[in-house]
C-alpha cells in the first residue's frame, strides 16, 4: 500500500503542476518540479522511495493532492482527469517496450544537456516535452490540459506541461509495476488517504 500510494502521489503531483502551469504560467512550489523531473533519470533504483530520492517532503504537494481528491474536493476535478488519464497511458506504455526504448533514449539524449546550476534549462524542457510529444502523446486516450489560452499558446509553458506530464507517466508506470489497478483506486480510497497522511508526517 506505501509503495502504491508513493507512485500514486507521483502521478498526482505531475497533473497538479500541469493543471497550475496551464492556469498560472508558473510553478510555485520548485522542490517538487525538480523532484518530479529528477524521478525520470531514477529508472533502476531498489526501492520506490529512491525514485523520489528516498525524501517524501518532496512529494508533499502529490500527497495532500491526493487526499484531498480522494475527500471529493471539487477544486481538483481536472487534476483527477489528468491523474486518470495518465494511469491509462502509463499502462498501454508499459504494453509498448519499443516506445519505452525510445523514450529511454531520449531521457539519455537529455540528461547530456543538464547542466550543474540549472539541471532543467530550458534545452532540456524542450528535449523532454520533445519526448513526450514523439511518444505519449501519440496513443489515446490524450491529456487535453485546460487552462488561459494565453498561457497555452506559450512555448515555453507548453514545453513545460509536457515535459511535467512524462513525469506523470513516469509515476503512473510505478503505479503498475507495484501493483496498483482500477478497482483499487475504487475500494481502497481511504486507505490510500491514510498512507498519504502517514508519508506527510514522516
Amino acid at each position: 500500500m506505501r509503495d502504491q500510494t508513493i507512485a500514486l502521489a507521483g502521478v498526482y503531483q505531475a497533473a497538479t503542476m500541469a493543471h497550475e502551469l496551464a492556469n498560472s504560467g508558473a510553478i510555485r512550489d520548485q522542490k517538487s518540479w525538480q523532484a518530479s523531473l529528477d524521478s525520470l533519470y531514477r529508472m533502476e533504483v531498489d526501492s520506490t522511495e529512491a525514485v523520489y530520492d528516498n525524501d517524501m517532503t518532496s512529494l508533499a504537494l502529490g500527497l495532500n493532492t491526493l487526499i484531498k481528491s480522494f475527500n471529493k474536493d471539487s477544486h481538483y476535478i481536472n487534476v483527477i482527469k489528468y491523474t486518470i488519464t495518465l494511469l491509462n497511458l502509463g499502462a498501454k506504455a508499459l504494453q509498448r517496450p519499443d516506445m519505452l526504448a525510445t523514450i529511454d533514449k531520449g531521457l539519455q539524449d537529455s540528461k547530456v544537456l543538464q547542466q550543474t546550476d540549472d539541471p532543467y534549462n530550458s534545452a532540456v524542457i524542450s528535449k523532454l516535452a520533445q519526448v513526450y510529444s514523439k511518444t505519449i502523446s501519440q496513443m489515446q486516450p490524450r491529456v487535453i490540459v485546460a487552462g488561459q489560452p494565453f498561457h497555452l499558446k506559450d512555448q515555453g509553458i507548453t514545453e513545460k506541461i509536457r515535459a511535467i506530464l512524462l513525469a506523470g507517466i513516469r509515476a503512473a508506470v510505478l503505479w503498475k509495476q507495484v501493483g496498483g489497478g482500477q478497482l483499487q483506486l475504487l475500494f481502497k480510497r481511504k486507505a490510500y488517504i491514510e498512507e498519504a497522511k502517514q508519508l506527510l508526517r514522516q
